[in-house]
């Protein structure tokens, strides 16, 4: 199966439902054909921690409750890990964005990856990253 990697903070929200858009500034089909929607990846966690900037965004984004929830993480044990699953859907673009019916706060393009139906694994498991989609064998990883 493949992963995608980025931040921690981001994909901890995905892998919890909270945030249902992935942005990137590449479209999906450099990977994946629309025939292969929808497809379940892997979210590996880089090791580089989410700028200050960026948390102050997820805070906007977040309810009171989540935003406490969120503060409390050990960010620590998730970087450099894969630390859950997604379903990739669909993708928007800036341009169609009048045109679907995604009006996600998440949303900020270029490309959007539609996501739903994560899953935060209890016991990440250590893996190296990669740019853009690569291929992970659970097999050998370390809990």
């Amino acid at each position: 199966m493949k992963a995608l990697s980025g931040y921690a903070e981001w994909f901890w929200l995905m892998a919890k439902n909270w945030k249902d858009i992935e942005n990137r500034n590449w479209p999906l089909t450099r990977y994946f054909k629309r025939s292969d929607l929808p497809v379940r990846i892997y979210l590996h966690a880089s090791k580089k921690p989410a700028s200050y900037e960026e948390k102050m965004f997820i805070r906007s984004r977040l309810t009171p409750e989540q935003w406490l929830e969120f503060r409390a993480v050990d960010w620590g044990k998730y970087r450099g890990h894969i630390i859950g699953e997604i379903t990739i859907t669909d993708e928007v673009t800036m341009d169609d964005i009048g045109l679907k019916a995604t009006h996600s706060p998440w949303f900020f393009g270029p490309y959007g990856f539609v996501v739903k139906d994560g899953v935060l694994y209890e016991k990440p498991l250590a893996c190296r990253g990669s740019l853009g989609f690569f291929e992970v064998n659970l097999e050998g990883l370390v809990v």
